[in-house]
């Protein structure tokens, strides 16, 4: 099932730390069409909200309405209309000190607390699942330069050449909408059934839209269509094993990341969903793509490692980016030669990891059994192999060197190995005895024909991690006369 996100940025004209971490608060006073009419809809929202609130670590200033001018403004799109909305800090319109540019839409606002981050909700009829963003509101050039003012709130925006501007990502807050006429699916303890739409994935998106992801203020480091953001890049890095430069971009004027061709662990710090997401050490698309896929083991989608690492690209402080759990994965893979080899990628099972080697004549056939690291981290694997019988010498060389032995203890050692490198390799060489299996027909006055019984044996290959007893693989070869 696919789920278009939508991005909804609200920015309306301009007229002339220590850590601590932020409260997302929900104010529902514009949530006019009623949307939020249940407590589980609500607690469905407030878990998104506290997610983020969980991993930003950022201060913010508290703003009274006297810090800048008598007056400012926040403004926003009405979440219950989808019509500009400007709430003043002023008494009302005769105080209003912006007042030539028209009356505010709600007066009396009384500033923002120390560390708290205001969401405003509500749902309407939309073309989408849902809309977030943020937004300046009509204010004085003093307000929007003000670093310790209501757009800034004592964060240094990422811009070095150009500090602060009427383009800087507003740290007030932000709004949050989502549409009427959706099947939503707002049960944090169970998947979503077939027809509806996982309620907290896509408020956990919208929200990123309002906390500055993927909305085209300075803060966002891209160039066109490829973001530049060094933070996620190298989250991207590290969960990938990859030496990307960049990340791609839907486009110069949609700056999601580019749909399901980024993925990246789910975040595991600040505690995550669990239920109907992907497992530990497993990939997820990227929260802040264009489209929501869900089916197979991605039900409900969580912040990953690069999402989180886009806060820290538009300067939000976060909870450091959890480094990729270790993973431990021997590959085995058994064949007559390297290239021709069977099992790569499959792991734990003889199906899809068996080979057969005919000797014709009792001839001498030869194979390979070879160890690669498919985890992400070194290691380094014990190899077991089946000996020979009373019909098939079996012997095993690595590296020139006889090795029988050791394999059939289990205690040859591949040494370690990086991802990426060449696999470890060991020859196997199996000679029928002729004399077991020979068999001479006498033909009267016609010379002797000499036939080979069929005989085979199965050759049993198993490999496993030093450092994680049940990281595991196996093989087989079956070598067959004819």
């Amino acid at each position: 099932m696919k789920c278009p996100f939508f991005c909804l940025l609200a920015v309306l004209p301009f007229c002339v730390s220590i850590s601590h971490g932020i409260d997302i608060v929900i104010d529902y006073s514009l949530d006019t069409n009623n949307f939020f009419d249940t407590q589980q809809k609500r607690d469905a929202l407030q878990a998104a909200a506290d997610r983020y609130s969980r991993v930003i670590t950022s201060s913010l200033n508290a703003v009274g309405p006297s810090d800048s001018t008598a007056g400012w403004r926040i403004g926003f799109n009405h979440p219950g209309t989808g019509a500009s909305y400007e709430i003043s800090t002023a008494a009302n319109f005769g105080s209003d000190p912006l007042s030539g540019s028209g009356p505010a839409d709600e007066y009396g606002f009384a500033g923002l607390p120390a560390n708290v981050w205001i969401l405003y909700a509500g749902g309407r009829a939309l073309g989408s699942a849902g809309v977030g963003g943020t937004g300046t509101g009509t204010n004085f050039l003093s307000t929007f330069e003000d670093e310790q003012g209501p757009m800034h709130r004592g964060i240094e925006d990422n811009t070095p050449g150009d500090p602060i501007t009427v383009d800087d990502l507003p740290r007030w807050g932000g709004t949050i909408s989502f549409d009427t006429g959706e099947d939503w699916h707002f049960d944090l303890t169970t998947v979503a059934p077939f027809g509806k739409l996982d309620f907290y994935s896509i408020a956990l998106h919208e929200i990123g839209h309002a906390l500055g992801l993927a909305t085209d203020f300075n803060q966002l480091p891209h160039s066109g269509s490829t973001y530049t953001g060094v933070f996620a890049i190298a989250a991207f890095n590290d969960d990938n094993s990859a030496s990307a430069t960049s990340l791609s971009l839907v486009s110069s004027g949609n700056l999601h990341f580019a749909d399901n061709v980024h993925k990246s662990l789910v975040f595991s710090d600040g505690t995550p969903q669990t239920v109907g997401v992907v497992g530990a050490g497993v990939l997820q698309d990227l929260l802040m793509d264009p489209v929501a896929n869900f089916g197979g083991i991605q039900d409900r989608i969580e912040l990953t490692n690069v999402d989180v690492a886009a806060l820290r690209d538009v300067n939000w402080s976060t909870l450091a980016t959890a480094p990729p759990p270790d993973i431990f994965q021997p590959d085995m893979r058994v064949g007559p030669s390297l290239t021709s080899a069977q099992g790569d990628g499959i792991y734990g099972t003889f199906g899809g990891q068996a080979s057969v080697l005919v000797s014709k004549k009792a001839r001498r056939v030869t194979g390979v059994i070879a160890v690669e690291n498919d985890g992400n981290t070194d290691d380094s694997y014990s190899m077991r192999g089946s000996r020979g019988n009373r019909i098939f010498r079996v012997k095993y060389l690595s590296g020139g060197a006889n090795v029988t032995a050791g394999l059939i203890a289990g205690t040859h050692n591949t040494g370690v190995l990086s991802p990426g490198d060449s696999p470890h390799q060991v020859a196997l060489i199996v000679r029928p005895k002729k004399s077991k299996i020979k068999k001479v027909i006498k033909r009267p006055g016609r010379p002797r024909r000499v036939r080979y019984k069929k005989k085979k044996i199965s050759l049993f290959y198993n490999t496993i991690s030093d450092t994680d007893a049940a990281a595991t693989d196996q093989g087989l070869i079956r070598v067959k006369t004819r």
